[in-house]
């Protein structure tokens, strides 16, 4: 079994250089690349022929002979119009659904209110692909947001609270309605990999995406994979617990508000009285009362990001959802806590897509997902 997830690995590793070296010095050949990978040109051909198959790589035309009068290699591009995903990040109130090219650049959004119903919601996101107007063979693979856990190889959405739906196969009931491949992930971890391909996250190999909403979740992304865990509930930063509160005999328990959202989510702040935008508006007036919230939250945030920096070494900590919108003006205190209480450096960033994070996410991992198979 270790044998074989090692190959697996190898290939993906070998088929994401390959890929790069034709985004990075197009036109290219198939010889050029295996010369500068240090690959065997069989191996170089078998990952470019999967990857023309899958509308990754076009070809271009025959390069010039070689000064030896050689035979004319074919010269390989990367062209992002030759195909599309589509993303849809599924709330409880609002589903997006997003379509961009192979780079990550949006052709068409649109938002609509949320339903809780499997047949409902395809029937939406069919809708939606119509109004698009982009012919269904060029999309390549769909991928689907939702707040929930799930189990990765089957598709089974374990529980989704918000959306009231527990231990369905949402991947089943939706995949035959496409001629492409469905994908399903937690929407934080969507959001998490739309960051980093198009957003704070630069690429970066090792990422940590903390999404601060409603509740608080967060996602890793470490060696360029995303870190699913034993029962695909990694992040649960949400349940990070003090010392006091053990002592105090606090606990947390499945489906219920963790003892570190219960001091730093929207919905914690919300006791002040204020919206979360509202109380740091009246912080940076000078409010004592929100100062006291403030404060406190940058206290608890700066020690989980700390604990995070000291457990992982992030190359990058960004700060997402709804409420991040509202941090500019505390990150300069978060940054500063963090410094002196971690001595393992990293760059800590607010989120750049916003409330289209989860579905851009969500086309980068079906992206990633078809390349794999």
């Amino acid at each position: 079994m270790k044998k074989t997830g090692s190959l697996d690995l190898i290939k993906s590793i070998n088929r994401s250089l390959v890929l790069e070296q034709i985004r990075g010095h197009q036109p290219i050949t198939r010889a050029e690349i295996a010369k500068k990978l240090n690959l065997s040109r069989s191996t170089v051909s078998l990952i470019i022929d999967d990857l023309i198959e899958k509308k990754f790589v076009s070809e271009l035309g025959f390069g010039d002979s070689t000064r030896e009068g050689g035979r004319r290699g074919m010269k390989l591009g990367f062209n992002p119009a030759s195909a599309y995903g589509v993303g849809v990040d599924i709330g409880g109130t609002k589903i997006l659904v997003v379509i961009t090219d192979l780079d990550g650049n949006a052709v068409y959004k649109e938002k609509r209110s949320s339903v809780n119903q499997i047949p409902e919601m395809t029937e939406m996101i069919q809708d939606c692909i119509r109004n698009s107007r982009i012919d269904l063979e060029q999309i390549i693979a769909m991928g689907i947001g939702i707040p929930g856990t799930f189990d990765r190889n089957t598709g089974v959405l374990l529980d989704a609270p918000a959306l009231g739906l527990k231990n369905v196969n949402v991947k089943k009931e939706i995949e035959p309605h496409f001629p492409f491949p469905v994908f399903l992930n937690n929407d934080v971890n969507c959001a998490a990999l739309g960051e980093r391909w198009r957003g704070s996250g630069d690429n970066a190999d090792d990422v940590v995406f903390i999404a601060i909403g409603t509740g608080v979740g967060s996602a890793i992304i470490a060696n360029g994979t995303l870190v699913e865990g034993h029962r695909s509930v990694a992040g649960e930063i949400g349940y990070f617990i003090t010392p006091e509160e053990i002592r105090n005999h606090i606990v947390n328990r499945p489906d219920e508000f963790g003892t570190f959202e219960n001091k730093t989510s929207g919905m914690a702040l919300g006791k002040s009285g204020y919206s979360a935008e509202e109380l740091f508006e009246q912080y940076a007036k000078g409010d004592p009362k929100a100062a006291d919230y403030v404060d406190q939250f940058v206290i608890e945030m700066s020690a989980a990001i700390a604990n995070i920096a000291s457990l992982l070494n992030p190359e990058k900590v960004i700060i997402g959802g709804g409420v991040s919108e509202s941090l500019a003006s505390v990150m300069d205190g978060i940054k500063k806590r963090v410094s002196e209480s971690s001595p393992n450096r990293t760059d800590i960033e607010l989120a750049r897509l916003g409330g289209d994070a989860g579905a851009i996410g969500a086309i980068a991992y079906a992206f990633q997902r078809i390349q794999e198979k």
